[in-house]
């Protein structure tokens, strides 16, 4: 991929922007508020909107400075892409929203209780909700949505134990979309709502080609929770981190400075 061609960039956000449920540092903010002055960027990630303002945007606010314009550039789709919203007319715009029916939600959650019983995983001590709502999408968090990150850090390093419950959920419900996102949770949408459906959505929003976007993710590797953004046929580079996911918006931004 030519970097200069690069229209936008999308990215996941916990462990390839922040931490995992953590803010968003003040130099990334930094950075991605330069870059928006040039070209758009998007975050999909299994968050709900709360906490896309909570960990991102609000960080985004502080180092724009009020300089709110360049937030037209910005696409935001939280809860796996089954959400987005865009800065329009001075105001963030539910663009749409894929939602769950109530049966739906009933079927999945009596298949995640099911599926955990069956697993033989014991649970420890919650720190917040394991099971939560979203609307369009239902999230279980293995110690709770609210566990410090010393804690979610020892729950399932190696994704053993999710990936277990998966495939008790697979064989149950085999009509939803089931991702292990973050740390400790398991995500479930409607079939085909994931990091590809966003970056088609993407394409058909701002006119763009597969050449003209590049995804940056933590998890592209078998079973990781973006590995589906490589179904949209995009440059996927996967990333050790914060760190350098930074070095690569850098340089990015470099190769446009030197047209």
């Amino acid at each position: 991929m030519i970097l200069k061609d690069v229209q936008i960039i999308v990215c996941d956000l916990d462990g390839t922007l922040a931490e995992s449920k953590s803010a968003l540092g003040e130099s990334m903010a930094l950075t991605i508020s330069c870059y928006l002055k040039n070209k758009y960027f998007a975050v999909i990630s299994g968050g709900d909107w709360f906490q896309f303002q909570k960990q991102f945007l609000s960080h985004i606010l502080f180092a724009l400075q009020g300089d709110n314009e360049v937030l037209s550039r910005l696409l935001l789709f939280p809860t796996s892409g089954a959400k987005c919203y865009r800065y329009i007319d001075g105001v963030w715009q539910n663009i749409y929203e894929i939602l769950l029916t109530r049966d739906e939600k009933k079927n999945i959650l009596d298949a995640l209780h099911h599926a955990i019983s069956l697993s033989g995983i014991m649970l420890p001590v919650s720190y917040g909700p394991i099971f939560e709502d979203r609307s369009t999408q239902i999230t279980f968090s293995g110690c709770g949505q609210d566990a410090p990150i010393e804690i979610k850090s020892i729950f399932d390093p190696d994704q053993k134990k999710r990936r277990k419950i998966i495939e008790f959920l697979q064989k149950t419900i085999p009509e939803f979309e089931i991702a292990i996102g973050g740390m400790t949770t398991i995500d479930i949408t409607q079939r085909g709502i994931n990091k590809a459906y966003a970056i088609e959505k993407i394409k058909e929003m701002l006119h763009l080609g597969t050449r003209e976007i590049i995804f940056l993710g933590d998890a592209l590797y078998p079973g990781g929770n973006d590995e589906k953004a490589k179904e949209s046929g995009v440059e996927c580079i996967q990333v050790s981190g914060p760190d350098e996911s930074q070095k690569i918006i850098n340089s990015i931004m470099k190769s446009y400075a030197h047209l």
